[in-house]
């Protein structure tokens, strides 16, 4: 037998020592991450907290300028959400990045690595139709994402990432645009996907969204970690996590 244990053998990312500078603020300050198979995991913090900007690096859009990712523990280096694309990783932003004239299957569509005269159509529809229908996403690949709402906007970001085999998805703050019985559907598809060992980073400030949706929960603060935890202890340490550090009290 192998003698790794069952966590390492896991493991799809770990990240380690990530910095990531703009000019003037230190957004991520030597921050860990690590993500297991068929994980929900829950990154917690305070607007500014530097959550968004760690996905952002593991998801190729910015690079970081200290540390190192691991995918399946072998390091990588991703220059361009393409590259994370390849590695299995998709990513749902807050800002939506679909094209409002065109339809459900061409915004899917756009951006494939196979040129657009060699697709063929009925099949594409056909497989964002098996994959609405299995995740109960509910979206008619013809209709034009203007006449969407927003709840419906996201199930097609989230159809993007399952089209190109996504096995690592990225939701970041995915309850701010969706009603409460969206949100209730949301949580019934990310547990789904984890049944079927794919893995979900949950981006949050909400204390109350990742009880209910993560399994463990990495805290961080002013860039830093402040822990990673399992959610059944998390709530007995929240004022921790939430009170002002000196320095976030210099600031106000």
């Amino acid at each position: 037998m192998s003698g790794l244990t069952l966590s390492q053998k896991d493991l799809l990312v770990r990240m380690e020592g990530i910095v990531k500078r703009f000019p003037g603020v230190v957004a991520n300050d030597h921050a860990d991450f690590e993500l297991r198979a068929g994980e929900v995991h829950g990154l917690l913090g305070e607007n500014g907290a530097g959550k968004t900007t760690l996905m952002n690096i593991l998801y190729g859009i910015h690079r970081p300028d200290e540390g190192e990712i691991y995918i399946r523990e072998k390091k990588v280096t991703i220059g361009s959400p393409r590259e994370a694309i390849n590695l299995g990783i998709g990513m749902v932003h807050q800002h939506f990045k679909l094209v409002e004239p065109h339809t459900v299957l061409e915004n899917i569509l756009l951006g494939l690595k196979e040129p657009a005269f060699i697709l063929n159509l009925k099949d594409a529809a056909d497989k964002v139709l098996e994959i609405s229908t299995r995740y109960e996403l509910h979206i008619d690949p013809r209709a034009r994402i203007w006449q969407l709402s927003m709840g419906e906007r996201q199930r097609v970001e989230i159809l993007k990432a399952l089209y190109r085999d996504a096995n690592i998805l990225i939701l970041d703050e995915p309850t701010s645009v969706l009603t409460p019985p969206e949100t209730k559907e949301l949580f019934r598809f990310i547990a789904q996907m984890a049944s079927e060992r794919r893995s979900v980073v949950f981006i949050t400030h909400k204390l109350d969204e990742v009880m209910a949706a993560s399994d463990r929960v990495t805290v961080l603060r002013a860039g830093r970690n402040v822990d990673t935890l399992p959610k059944d202890q998390l709530e007995k340490t929240c004022l921790l996590y939430t009170s002002p550090s000196p320095r976030d009290r210099t600031r106000s």
